[in-house]
């Protein structure tokens, strides 16, 4: 028996290919309170996805935007608020296979097959490679130690999913329909409207504002913020106490010859590239100097950074005891101001790393190890916690009244575009009788004649063609969205001719390859999101499904 999604499958095959494509959707992940998975309660104190533990910010910052981090690696551009608990689930069923983590040779094999670091010839990019660790380095939101992990992850993901995708098993019927779609002949008119200027008065009463603040006061919860007091020893001060001698100097541009060296010009189409002259030590030697000193005085401001560590182990200061504050008293002792799991307190140019130290500390461990940010190092210590709250109706109200009538526009606009279709429908006995009645109900009205899917019309929106294939001729689509929420459009089919196929069309042997290869695909996405679903059910994040 065909399954309905192989039926979805093999109606859709060439659409689905078509839109991987060509269509690019911006993939945006907001970092902060996760709703359910927020706030510093209790509850929260063993939360575990699966094996990924959940009972911080700092845990639930990283549980994000480690899968931020991994679309951008691989240019996955799906919109999806469930990708981070999608990358969890197969990093479970790693987990269960012990499928191992690579090896040093395996993992730089893989990196070279990542989007991100490629060229547009879809070849690895050592550039490319090397600007986006630059990136890092300078930009201090991500860490080359976050980088390593993200992708040793997605190296065992893959492995997982190269398991997961086997062939799937396709008959004979299903690849000539779907080759019958591939090459049909299309007529259509498209119809396009914008249900945002349907704006009815609507009416907000007390009682829907204040139903509204009870069942989802959840989502104005604030996330929990946290407050620390921190030492900054900057290496600025320790610069003039480093005074290199030549054999220094020397042995350190030799250490860091590549630094100092020229990037090469890129040569003419056709010719080979001139090896360029190298810099010497002696017309190195101010930026040779200057960069050795520099290094030199970091690791003086962490030595110190770490004296001061030692110092509160050794004499096993607690958080409240007068000798820690005779210490820092002889510091200058800062205080942030308070920030969430996925912000930078104000007037820091902090790290990840940093925030996700902070939001570790605790009156027990009330200190930081020391951390480097630019050309100081810091230590952390422990101030306050501002736990997650729900700010009072009253507090609220004026963005409650926005959200209510934002709700309330949503349901009478799906309402205005189920009685436009029945209007359309309604005159859908020929071209002229649709385009007329859409004319006459404010649609644009655009025509697209003769073309086919492997040859789409020019100026056609392709995400139209998804409920395209579900129309016989004289049908009318439901509403499709285009572009944002209220911008979209309805599809009437003028004409539809699918011509004979048989086996022996050179474009069989393909399209049976594509369709085994999207079940296995799907298949796969399908028993990954059971598991993921029940696991989020189990956590009380979704409503089980009875």
């Amino acid at each position: 028996m065909i399954s309905w999604i192989q039926n979805k499958l093999q109606k859709h095959l060439l659409l689905v290919i078509i839109i991987f494509g060509v269509l690019i959707v911006a993939f945006v992940m907001q970092i902060g309170n996760m709703g359910p998975l927020g706030g510093g309660r209790e509850r929260t104190a063993d939360l575990k996805f699966f094996d990924t533990p959940l009972n911080t910010e700092a845990a639930r910052a990283r549980f994000q935007t480690d899968a931020q981090l991994s679309a951008s690696l691989n240019r996955n551009n799906r919109a999806s608020g469930s990708l981070h608990f999608e990358r969890a689930t197969v990093l479970h069923i790693a987990n269960q296979h012990s499928i191992p983590e690579p090896t040093k040779d395996e993992l730089r094999q893989y990196i070279e097959t990542l989007p991100a670091f490629q060229n547009q010839l879809g070849q690895f990019d050592a550039q490319a490679y090397n600007m986006a660790l630059d990136s890092l380095r300078l930009g201090g939101g991500v860490t080359e130690s976050d980088l390593h992990r993200v992708l040793v992850d997605d190296y065992r993901i893959a492995k997982v999913y190269s398991v997961l995708r086997g062939a799937g098993f396709v008959n004979e019927s299903e690849i000539l329909e779907s080759l019958g779609q591939r090459l049909a002949t299309w007529s259509i008119l498209l119809a396009e409207v914008d249900l945002g200027a349907y704006a009815p008065e609507i009416e907000i009463t007390e009682e829907m504002l204040q139903k509204h603040y009870e069942d989802f006061s959840f989502t104005y919860q604030t996330p929990e913020r946290r407050v620390v007091d921190y030492i900054e020893i900057n290496a600025s001060d320790f610069i003039e106490q480093v005074k290199p001698t030549e054999d220094q100097l020397i042995t350190y541009f030799e250490s860091n010859l590549d630094r100092y060296q020229p990037e090469p010009a890129e040569p003419a189409e056709g010719e080979e590239a001139e090896p360029e002259e190298p810099i010497t030590f002696e017309e190195a030697r101010l930026a040779v100097r200057n960069d050795y000193r520099i290094t030199a005085a970091r690791e003086i401001a962490s030595e110190r950074a770490h004296d001061l560590v030692v110092s509160i182990i050794e004499n096993d200061f607690q958080h409240d005891s007068e000798g820690l504050a005779t210490i820092l008293a002889e510091l200058e002792l800062k205080t942030s101001s308070p920030f969430a799991a996925n912000q930078t307190p104000i007037g820091t140019v902090w790290g990840r790393d940093v925030v996700e130290q902070a939001f570790e500390l605790s009156t027990e461990r009330f200190y930081s190890e020391p951390l480097q940010v630019e050309n100081r190092s810091i230590v952390l210590f422990y101030n306050n916690v501002i736990a997650p709250i729900v700010p009072s109706f009253d507090t609220l109200r004026d963005k409650i009244i926005s959200d209510v009538r934002a709700e309330e526009y949503r349901k009478v606009r799906a309402e205005y575009a189920v009685e436009l279709k029945a209007k359309l429908e309604a005159n859908a006995d020929s071209e002229i009788s649709f385009g007329a009645a859409a004319e006459e109900a404010g649609l644009s009205v655009t025509p697209f004649n003769e073309f086919t899917l492997v040859e789409p019309a020019e100026g056609l929106d392709r995400r139209a063609l998804s409920s395209m294939l579900e129309l016989d001729s004289k049908e009318v689509s439901d509403f499709i969205r285009l572009n944002g929420e209220n911008q979209g459009a309805y599809l009437y089919v003028v004409s539809k001719d699918v011509p004979e196929v048989s086996k022996d069309d050179p474009q069989y042997a393909q399209v049976e390859q594509s369709l085994k290869s999207l079940y296995g695909q799907f298949s796969a996405e399908q028993y990954i999101k059971t598991l993921m679903l029940e696991e989020q059910a189990r956590l009380g994040l979704v409503q089980q499904s009875n």
